[in-house]
């Protein structure tokens, strides 16, 4: 149960935007300008478009300091860390490639412009493919867990487009967003995708280029960040993480979601990255910056879990 106040830390690294922008300004001899003076208004756009990049970082545009409410929620959520490893890239959105027996973690790197894959009994990195070299603001991964047919989808931050690929990265195509352009966590139920937004506004349940449906989340305080799902009985579980350390459970009937309760995660936590459930090892795994900046995944349970995905049939309905 989420029950103690939480202040929100303003964004304390520069981002890669401030790094491009600032190369930017000398490459244009933004500097030398500044120097003599010749124009103060170039002056307050650096300035200005300084602060809006050091104000983010990877889609986080929080600017102020907010604190959460108390929830109380249907069901007291307990959390147990089970792993933590420190990893050496950057680990957006998150997903599961689940095999037979076996899986494999998945996360996106926006700065090195790849999808990474770590085994995920030591978070050892095993193998990349690029992506889409107009997807440099990528922040959520999904795959539909098809042998046949594999296909990765990704999102941008600043885009309204999804990218997907069935050749692991060699070609990609296009797609509209239904979370628009300011999409983040994404995770696939079986039939049906979900994705939420940097925005809030809910979660969207949706098949490409099929249909879409929006489902409000109010709950939900803060900026959203990583979503994933898992099984709840013969219902489907909703979590989703807001760039602090909160995350917020939910349960799916097919069509009511109900809030079941929030709670938070590691305290070291300065930014949550993403999110991602394994029905093979029953567990999350939670990427996240911690107070050093330094990047880590997580491996956690809770007690909300039961069943699995074969039950999921009465809720998984199509558009």
């Amino acid at each position: 149960m989420l029950c103690r106040e939480r202040i929100v830390r303003l964004p304390l690294r520069q981002t890669i935007f401030l790094r491009i922008l600032l190369q930017y300004f000398v490459d244009n001899k933004g500097i030398s300008i500044l120097k003599k003076g010749e124009n103060m208004r170039y002056f307050a756009v650096f300035l200005i478009l300084t602060a809006l990049a050091s104000a983010g970082d990877f889609g986080n545009t929080e600017t102020s300091a907010t604190a959460a409410p108390v929830f109380e929620g249907n069901d007291n959520v307990n959390i147990t860390i089970l792993n933590d490893w420190v990893i050496s890239e950057v680990a957006l959105g998150l997903d599961i490639l689940e095999g037979s027996g076996t899986f494999i973690l998945m996360t996106a790197d926006p700065v090195v412009n790849h999808i990474q894959f770590y085994d995920p009994t030591s978070c050892n990195p095993v193998s990349s493919f690029n992506l889409d070299s107009a997807n440099g603001n990528c922040f959520g991964v999904v795959c539909n867990g098809s042998t046949d047919s594999t296909t990765y989808y990704t999102n941008d931050w600043l885009d309204d487009v999804l990218y997907y690929t069935e050749d692991e990265g060699v070609s990609w195509t296009t797609t509209v967003n239904p979370s628009g352009h300011d999409a983040r966590g994404m995770d696939f139920d079986g039939v049906n995708y979900w994705t939420t937004n940097g925005s809030g506004g809910g979660v969207w349940r949706f098949q490409p280029g099929v249909g879409q449906e929006q489902i409000p989340t109010p709950e939900v305080t803060g900026q959203p960040s990583g979503l994933c799902v898992f099984p709840r009985g013969t219902n489907l579980g909703i979590a989703i993480t807001t760039y602090t350390d909160l995350v917020f459970f939910y349960e799916w009937d097919g069509s009511t979601m109900s809030f079941l309760d929030g709670t938070t995660c590691i305290p070291e936590c300065q930014y949550s990255m993403g999110l991602a459930y394994s029905t093979t090892s029953g567990t999350f795994f939670w990427s996240y910056l911690d107070n050093s900046d330094v990047y880590h995944i997580s491996e956690f349970t809770t007690d909300l879990m039961a069943l699995t995905q074969s039950s999921w049939g009465s809720i998984k309905s199509s558009f």
